[in-house]
């Protein structure tokens, strides 16, 4: 019409829609293919010994869990009043306890994904997503009952916040929040943050360092609390060392075959322009770096598990090696990447298929013990444990309970040591009588249970030796990974 405003064209409806799914074809795929690779045979391990400290703190009351954080573990207190909110709702099997990383890591390879495709194009991102269902230790860490799964996905979300143009500064924020609630060392990501700031918002800096400040302020009692409970949270970390560093690529992603192919492919980016890539290597070596300084002039922290955010980044640089960082989907680069993809994936899969074992994780097969006990225990038997141990009467106490109430199951052997259970001691420990042998000496059948292989399992319950050793023989003993079974029958 003459005289209107001119009309401009919308484009073909199939290239609108085609532009559509590529923009959330990255993110969509890869965060769906995390969610089933994070859930297969995701009840098939153990739980482990963090764990189980995971699924009793859980069964505290909110002003248990409350009373915990001062003495111990305040730097996964906000973890622990989420799960049990969750399996007051979901239940306390090994799905349900895990299912909440599961989803947490499957929204991490989204995030991920998403932030490649911001940062440089749908390719990259979705090969950034591949790459990272790839990775060992990301299905291992999706199906644990702690919250590195959870740090893992806010920070790359907060990161993916920060890209966003329009992003009110109140969720960028929250996000920074959340990351430092689920894990402390996962704030070291905020070297990248910085380093964008500088080379793409400049002028948005100080808004964007107001915003870290407010969002750390919550964070400085939670760090408080956890710098005075080094000594007893952080004692079994050994000190950095070469080896040690050399190892932490394998530790961290699980496979060495798999960190370094990926580490191999990083080294052969083209860093022009250095802009773009600066801030995801920060994102990759600042935590290295500033965990591997503070555990050598300070206190040891280097611990993998605490550096899996470095795994996002290490993805997205491999996955712009190999796209090229370049739009479009040329032929030869589609047909480099599937090969380069394949490859991965079949040296990934012997790492894939251990972290799904049964006896993966770290501590005693509390299962195959609980197991051995049920099999045999008759009414009348009791159980004990080596005294002060925070792992192996948790992780007894959850195997050995009736699945259906969550209460201990009828034919689980007594614990009569226990004085004030651990969620009235305000620590993970309970407090045991100190009269041992007079609380036992009743048992026709003294189960003793130990968190490590021995020959002599009562070098473990040296103040029992007398009465075991007089009174009663050892009528069995059983071996399983990280444990000893010993069954002792009242002598004739």
């Amino acid at each position: 019409m003459a005289g209107g405003p001119p009309v401009v064209a919308a484009g073909p409806p199939r290239s609108r829609t085609a532009h559509r799914l590529l923009r959330i074809l990255p993110a969509g795929l890869t965060g769906a293919l995390m969610l089933g690779v994070g859930l297969l045979h995701a009840g098939r391990p153990t739980l482990s010994w963090d764990e189980v400290t995971s699924a009793e703190v859980a069964s505290r009351s909110v002003p248990q869990i409350l009373e915990l954080i001062p003495n111990l573990d305040a730097v996964f207190g906000f973890y622990y009043l989420l799960l049990h909110w969750w399996t007051a709702l979901a239940g306390t099997s090994e799905i349900a306890l895990r299912l909440p990383s599961i989803v947490a890591m499957a929204g991490a390879v989204a995030a991920a994904a998403e932030l490649g495709r911001r940062l440089f194009t749908p390719m990259t991102g979705l090969v950034t997503g591949l790459i990272l269902c790839m990775i060992p230790n990301m299905s291992r860490y999706a199906a644990e009952a702690r919250p590195y799964a959870f740090a893992c996905f806010f920070a790359v979300l907060a990161l993916l916040l920060l890209v966003k143009p329009k992003t009110p500064w109140f969720w960028y924020g929250l996000s920074i929040l959340f990351t430092g609630l689920f894990h402390l060392v996962a704030l070291t990501t905020l070297l990248a943050h910085a380093a964008f700031v500088v080379l793409h918002r400049r002028d948005r800096l100080a808004a964007w360092a107001g915003t870290v400040a407010a969002a750390l302020v919550p964070l400085l009692p939670i760090a408080w609390l956890g710098l005075h409970q080094q000594d007893t949270q952080l004692h079994w970390v050994e000190p950095l060392t070469l080896g040690r560093l050399y190892g932490m690529p394998g530790s961290i992603a699980g496979s060495r075959e798999v960190v370094w192919f990926l580490i191999g492919m990083v080294v052969l980016v083209s860093w022009r322009p250095l802009r773009r890539l600066a801030p995801i290597a920060l994102f990759a070596i600042g935590p290295l770096a500033v965990l591997a300084v503070v555990s050598a002039l300070f206190s040891p922290m280097w611990v993998a598990r605490y550096l899996l955010v470095v795994l996002a980044p290490l993805a997205m640089l491999a996955a712009v090696a190999l796209t090229g960082g370049r739009a479009g989907w040329p032929r030869y680069t589609v047909l480099r990447v599937v090969t380069v993809l394949l490859l991965l994936g079949a040296v990934a899969i012997p790492a894939q298929r251990t972290v799904r074992g049964p006896t993966a994780k770290t501590g005693p097969d509390y299962r195959s013990v609980a197991a051995v006990i049920t099999a045999r225990a008759v009414p009348g038997d009791v159980i004990v444990y080596p005294a002060r141990n925070r792992s192996i009467r948790a992780g007894m106490d959850y195997y050995l309970r009736d699945p259906d109430s969550g209460f201990a199951s009828p034919t689980a052997p007594a614990d009569p040591l226990v004085r004030v259970p651990s969620a009235q001691t305000g620590w993970l420990i309970a407090t045991e009588h100190t009269d041992a042998a007079a609380q036992v000496a009743f048992a026709p059948r003294i189960w003793l249970v130990v968190g490590d292989r021995r020959a002599d399992p009562l070098a473990a319950r040296p103040d029992l030796r007398p009465l075991l050793t007089t009174d009663y023989h050892r009528s069995g003993v059983w071996h399983e990974k990280r444990a000893t079974i010993a069954l002792y029958e009242r002598n004739p």
